[in-house]
């Protein structure tokens, strides 16, 4: 929390698969900043199902988050079964637009109480300067301008659809779960739908931000790491100090305390950043043709080429180009 008491939360929206996960771990190795993972998702899989916090415990035996939730609410915690009934009744995708402004539905407005307490114990209790919450959702994240005490930030994140469709068909061992499991996987079609609904979703809500939008393509981030962050956080208003960054593309992860996302969070330690482009050579012509072809509409817009073969064009609002080099695993 800032010395003006206004929680400062940088939420992280578009579709999943977007490069959100080491964003939002690396956000979470600096000073000053503690990482939710994805909040929307507490009260399912971590409350309800017990699913791994980042730390490695199951969400119950979370120290810092039983903490959290009692600074929060005290004994008089809410029913998780309650709080995921109001998400699936209130806080659908498709009610974005009904839930940008101050005031929604009763509840809509009883599930965005809830969430501003959690913030603010997220705050009191760690510290933070800047709280990042990666959960994606468009409808979660209109929720936030009309929160009383607390300073939004959005971070837009976007990734070539056709690496995203690639990422959706692999197989991924889900390692969250008490029993082993394979995360869920999308058709191409289906993948590419929710990739615009998704983006063009997040690109409205920048209004109610107040000029407090940033988008980033995941090709952007890769060609230059250690820039994207610290300007992410200079955007912010947060001091980067030394940071975790060896070097201008490798970066030490701490252990985090986030709620689901890719098993890609469950990673400490030294990382080299490199941009994975394996779909340029693993991709079959039927997804890529898919994607290409439903991606069309917002394809040009974020500065991605019809033809894989020919570099990207300058992202919007003026993102450095990413350089030949950049896309080499």
């Amino acid at each position: 929390m800032d010395t003006t008491g206004l929680v400062k939360v940088m939420y992280i929206a578009g579709w999943g698969r977007s490069g959100t996960t080491i964003v939002d771990n690396i956000l979470n190795s600096y000073d000053g900043v503690f990482s939710t993972g994805e909040l929307f998702y507490l009260w399912s899989r971590g409350l309800i199902e017990g699913r791994k916090c980042g730390c490695g415990v199951t969400f119950p035996r979370c120290g810092l988050w039983a903490d959290i939730l009692d600074a929060a609410f005290g004994t008089g915690r809410p029913d998780p079964r309650r709080v995921f009934r109001l998400q699936r009744q209130a806080i659908r995708v498709r009610h974005t637009r009904a839930l940008t402004g101050p005031v929604a539905g009763p509840e809509a407005e009883e599930y965005r109480q809830v969430t501003n307490r959690l913030y603010r114990a997220i705050g009191e209790v760690t510290g933070a300067r800047l709280i990042i919450d990666s959960s994606k959702i468009p409808s979660a994240a209109a929720l936030l301008p009309g929160m009383a005490g607390v300073q939004p930030y959005l971070l837009h994140m976007i990734r070539d659809p056709r690496a995203v469709t690639h990422s959706w068909m692999r197989k991924i061992p889900q390692v969250d779960r008490r029993k082993p499991a394979m995360m869920h996987r999308e058709a191409p079609a289906a993948s590419t739908m929710h990739w615009l609904v998704r983006n063009a979703l997040a690109e409205r809500l920048a209004g109610a931000y107040q000029g407090r939008y940033r988008m980033l393509r995941y090709e952007d981030f890769v060609a230059g790491p250690r820039a994207t962050i610290e300007s992410l956080l200079d955007f912010a208003g947060v001091d980067a100090g030394t940071g975790p960054f060896t070097d201008e593309n490798t970066v030490r992860l701490e252990v985090n305390h986030t709620i689901a996302g890719n098993p890609g969070r469950f990673r400490t330690g030294e990382v080299a950043l490199r941009v994975d482009d394996r779909w340029r050579q693993e991709q079959t012509a039927g997804p890529r043709l898919t994607a290409t072809a439903l991606a069309l509409p917002l394809l040009h817009r974020y500065g991605y080429r019809a033809r894989t073969s020919r570099p990207n064009r300058p992202a919007p609002g003026g993102a450095p180009h990413v350089p030949e080099q950049a896309t080499v695993s």
